[in-house]
Formats: C-alpha cells, structure tokens, sequence
C-alpha cells in the first residue's frame, strides 16, 4: 500500500509540472477572434466568401448570423449592445433605416475603380455611412416548361403582370419578410408614383397564386412548378437558372441596378475585424469571388468582370429603364414599415379576394371589348367597371401621407407577443377595413356589370 501511494504521489507531481494550456486549446475549439456579421444573403453565398476570408486572415473567424433583413433591421433598432460588427445585405433602404436611426459607424470608401454611381444610382452612401461592395438587379423568373404547358408568354415588364392571362400563375414573398420584395415594391412606388404604383400592385396581386414566407420560396415555387412566374434578387434567379434548365430569368425593360451594401455597426466590439471584412468583400480577390458559377454576383469592380464567364451580365454595359431615375433611399428608408404593414393589409392577407375581384373586372372588360370594341360601348356596364377598378385600386394612406416622415415615424415591425403601439393598432385596423370595404364594393359593381353585358351578349336575363 506504501508504495501504490508512493507512485500516485509521484505521478500527481509529474502532472503538475505539465504546462497548463488554454481550454480552447485542450479541446482543440476555436481560439480566433471572431467578426459577427448579420446578413440575409444566403448560406450558398456567404458560406465561400467565409471561407475566403478566413483563408485570407487567418487571424480572424466570421461569425454570421443569418436573419431576413426586416428581422435584422428590428433587432438592430431595439437592441444596441448585441456585439454585431457588420451588417451586410442587398436593400439599400434597409441601411437607410439603420443609418436614421443612428445605427451606422461612419466608413471611408475603399479604392475600387467603381464609378460614382451605376445608371443613376450612387453606389456608396453620399453620406459614407454603407459601401456599396455588389450590384443587384431586380426581375422576372419564370418555369419555361410551366408557361408551355398553360400557353402563356414570357413577362418582359412589371406591367405585364397585371394581364388577365397570369391570373394564378404568380408568386412573389411579401415585403414584410423580404427585403428584397420590399425593394421591388417601393420601386415601383417611386417609378409610376405612389396611387399609380398601388394600382399596378393590387392588379398584379389579383393574379397571385401564393405570398411566399421568404424569396427563396418564390424561386422554390417557380423551380418546382408550384406557379409560373416570380419575382427574384439576379443572383437567386440567375443561379437557380444554371441548375435547373427549364428556369428564365430576366432584367424587366424598366428595371434598374441598386449596390448590395456592408456596414459597420456604431459600438461594434470588433471594429478591426470588421474592417477587415470590408477590406475583402471590396478587393480585387473578394470581387474576383464573386462572379464564381455557385455565386453570380455583380461586382462594384469594374475590373473583376474580366474573370466572368461570356455572357455574364455587366452592369456597366447594360441599358435599364431611365438613367434619369434616382432611387430616394431616404424616402424609402423613412416609410420602411408604412409600405411593409400596408402591403401585408391591402395583398398579403386578402390573396382570395383579389383573386375573384380582379377575375371578374377583368371578365367584363373583355366582354365588353368583345361587344362593343372602342367605338361604342354599354355605357352602364363601362362606368360599373370603372368604379369597380377604382374601388379595386384604392389606397388609404395619401401621397402627402406617404412623403411624411412624420406619418411613418412611430410604426414598427410587429415583434412576436409584443403589442404594437395604439396608435398603429389603429392605422392597421382603419386599413383593414378600408380595404375590405373597397373589395366588397369592387366586387358587388363587377358583377352587376357582368350581368348587364351577359344579358346584352344574350347569354342570360335580367334577374
């Protein structure tokens, strides 16, 4: 017994002087500092530039936390000290909310050779609070196949999808989860003007098939043949293309190029770090990444399209719809939530509806052209369809309204089992019933019109 005590005595001693290492090290865990960087750009893009990055400074591990961009933008409001360093994604309206809310560490734009703007867009931040480091294009994807088998047309325009033949053929996300959506409604919103640009919304909504939960859902659809046609951020369409042969994607004739951005977060923990991050995404390797055929980005580097493929999409030498349009960021940035909580009132919750208003409207205006063409026509049935696509059309939040910041100031994204503010309790119920209103009403002169003009084609009677 003396001796097996002896010997444990001997080996506790030996141990001791073993030197002591780190628990990281012992268990063989990760000792880099990490850069958090919140993004809503997909794990298929930011998984190579992670990788790329942490090859190139070995020093440093990116830490992503993956979130839709409206999620993000509600945690960075509510939540200073979350140890966020960068935020990185596609809408520049979603930096100019941040930036509102005093968010944003002012930065000092990298040397790209990038011009100052695209079209007519800035890529930087006139106010150096986000770079610009990629360029996205907003447009159409569609299941060729799908639209074979159904005869329908490919879209070339936004406009296109307001025609009677897509009535259930559409997907889209709402921008209430998107801020990729969010980014192609406003657009709208601002190209043909705020009533027009609601009527153009609402059409396109009587054709939906389904409001996706994310845009990766509407690709999803259209991959799938769930529905025809969607709308789509470039790189998701594109990407998706080259993997499935039966996909098209297209820059609508009125679409425009807006910069993907990155922002260093006011208060980050690891501002270094995250210099270093931007650093990368704008130099000529991290550009070069991003024209890989698993990434299919737009490069702010003029140079970098030199490593792309024949064919690839150049910004710089592509024809949009009017180089004299200036997407209004602020504008955007300062009725953020107004769009996405009226959106969600007049579409996202009313796709049955639309679906039956807008089939008969469109019914009877077809009918009506049948009988009558345009040099006369059954004038009670014309003015019913008029009112009926008025009623239809109706926005309840005025262009003054909209332009207001102070309108907008107090709305916020609805966080789970929290309540809204009543004053927001309010507009959305106001809004609520607005909308009803209108689609019943809508719907009662539609029909009534319908009635007139089988009755004058003589497929009925007066009832």
């Amino acid at each position: 017994m003396t001796g097996l005590r002896a010997f444990a005595g001997r080996l506790i001693a030996a141990l001791l002087l073993l030197p002591v290492l780190p628990p990281e090290s012992a268990a063989g865990r990760e000792t880099r500092t990490a850069v958090t960087v919140l993004t809503s750009f997909p794990a298929g893009f930011y998984e190579p530039v992670r990788e790329a990055f942490e090859a190139a400074h070995p020093d440093w591990r990116l830490r992503i936390v993956n979130t839709k961009t409206t999620a993000a933008i509600s945690q960075l409001q509510e939540r200073s000290d979350d140890g966020v360093d960068v935020f990185w994604a596609s809408a520049p309206d979603a930096f100019e909310v941040l930036k509102a809310a005093k968010r944003l560490q002012p930065l000092t734009a990298r040397p790209t050779g990038a011009p100052p703007t695209v079209g007519n867009q800035p890529i930087n931040d006139p106010d150096g609070a986000y770079l610009g480091f990629a360029l996205s294009g907003y447009g159409l994807l569609w299941n060729q196949r799908y639209l074979d088998r159904h005869g329908l047309p490919a879209p070339r325009r936004w406009e296109d999808l307001r025609r009677p033949v897509y009535a259930r053929h559409l997907g889209i996300t709402a921008p209430s989860r998107s801020g990729t959506m969010h980014l192609m409604v406003e657009t709208v919103l601002q190209m043909q003007g705020w009533e027009r640009g609601w009527a153009t919304w609402l059409e396109i909504a009587g054709n939906l098939a389904t409001v996706t939960a994310r845009s990766y859902g509407v690709v999803d659809g259209v991959a799938k043949g769930r529905f025809g046609v969607g709308l789509s951020i470039d790189f998701l369409g594109q990407s998706a293309g080259s993997e499935e042969e039966d996909l098209r994607f297209a820059y609508p004739a009125d679409s425009l190029f807006l910069p993907a951005s990155v922002a260093l977060l006011r208060g980050a923990p690891n501002p270094e770090g995250a210099g270093a991050f931007i650093d990368f995404l704008l130099s000529p390797a991290g550009q070069t990444l991003l024209v890989r055929p698993d990434i299919q980005r737009l490069p702010v580097r003029p140079d970098a399209y030199a490593a792309a493929p024949a064919g690839y999409p150049d910004p710089y030498r592509t024809e949009t719809g009017d180089d004299l349009f200036l997407f209004d960021r602020a504008l955007s940035g300062a009725r953020y939530e107004l769009v996405n909580l009226l959106f969600d009132e007049l579409v996202t919750f009313r796709v049955k509806t639309l679906n039956r208003v807008w089939q008969l409207i469109h019914e009877g205006e077809a009918r009506l052209s049948a009988l009558y063409g345009a040099a006369a026509h059954e004038p009670v049935a014309a003015d019913l369809l008029r009112a009926a696509r008025a009623a239809a059309t109706a926005v309840p939040v005025s262009t003054a309204e909209a332009a207001d910041p102070a309108f907008s100031m107090a709305l916020r994204r609805p966080a789970r089992g929290l309540p809204v503010s009543s004053r927001q309790a309010e507009l959305e119920a106001a809004w609520r019933a607005f909308s009803q209103q209108r689609l019943d009403e809508a719907l009662a002169l539609a029909e009534r019109a319908l009635i007139i003009l089988r009755v004058a084609s003589g497929e009925g009677v007066w009832p």
